[in-house]
């Protein structure tokens, strides 16, 4: 009787045995979750849209994706892709102004109903328009090269110069401590237009007696750094005969920081809005 005891609790243990361990080959099984995008690279300017198509593989099946966007690596927030009832979903992503200050990545982690888990990235090369850099940075007069000889003719008066071109087509300039004799205490400075095909910047003034000037500068060069623009100015000689009639020039400006700080026409708050001139007449800058 003890024996058939024996045998019978040896058979239970042994028939355990191959249920555990048919179990474990069943789980072993098991592919590991995978994800793919199709597209890892992506360029685009603030305000587009960027689409990739990502394949996942879950087995038995998936728990969740979440994507993540970071700045340099550091987290800004997540969000849970659901429901998941395909192996293949569509996503996309709009581009902000803010992306473009850092390295925008798109982090795509997937979890399996086992906790296994595949990701993959998406870097976002963000570039930008250049009305968008126009308008992101201020621009400081740094230099103005003659053409003639290749020398810096800036005037002293000019060099602490700052201008703010607004989102609504309408530009600033903060004159500083240093005020010329004239245009300083003479114009407002009123709208602008740039061309992206043709470069070509338009900018208007408004003088105390109602006049309007438009300067014209051909830009060359525009990047996170620095704005360079060929300019002609006419007219010098009446001051100095050194000069023709008319000189060509290469205005040089680096890109400054926009901050609270920054303050229109002369020292101080009391002709911000109002400027020497104390109106703008509305000329068309769009023929350019």
């Amino acid at each position: 009787m003890r024996r058939n005891q024996i045998f019978t609790v040896g058979l239970c243990c042994a028939l355990i045995g191959l249920f555990l361990v048919a179990s474990c080959k069943k789980e072993e099984n098991f592919a590991d979750p995978t994800i793919t995008l199709s597209q890892t690279m992506a360029t685009a300017s603030p305000g587009n849209e960027v689409t990739t198509t990502v394949t996942i593989t879950a087995d038995p099946e998936a728990k969740s994706l979440v994507v993540t966007k970071l700045w340099d690596g550091s987290a800004q927030g997540s969000q849970n892709v659901s429901p998941l009832t395909s192996n293949v979903i569509s996503f996309t992503y709009t581009v902000t102004d803010e992306d473009a200050d850092h390295i925008t990545t798109l982090n795509f982690l997937l979890t399996d109903s086992r906790n296994n888990t595949a990701e993959v990235e998406l870097v976002i090369d963000v570039e930008l328009t250049p009305i968008q850099l126009l308008r992101k940075y201020n621009w400081k007069l740094s230099e103005e090269v003659r053409k003639k000889t290749n020398t810096n003719d800036i005037s002293d008066v000019y060099t602490d110069d700052v201008y703010q071109f607004n989102d609504d087509n309408t530009y600033d300039k903060s004159i500083g401590a240093k005020v010329d004799d004239f245009s300083d205490i003479w114009f407002n400075y009123c709208d602008y237009n740039l061309n992206e095909s043709s470069m070509r910047l338009l900018m208007s003034r408004t003088g105390a007696f109602g006049e309007t000037v438009i300067d014209t500068l051909n830009i060359t060069v525009l990047d996170n750094e620095k704005l360079y623009a060929d300019v002609i100015y006419r007219g010098l000689d009446i001051f100095d005969p050194t000069y023709d009639p008319a000189e060509s020039f290469e205005k040089r400006l680096v890109a400054v920081a926009k901050t609270a700080a920054f303050d229109p026409y002369q020292a101080g708050p009391d002709d911000d809005n109002t400027g020497p001139a104390g109106m703008c007449i509305e000329v068309d800058l769009s023929g350019n």
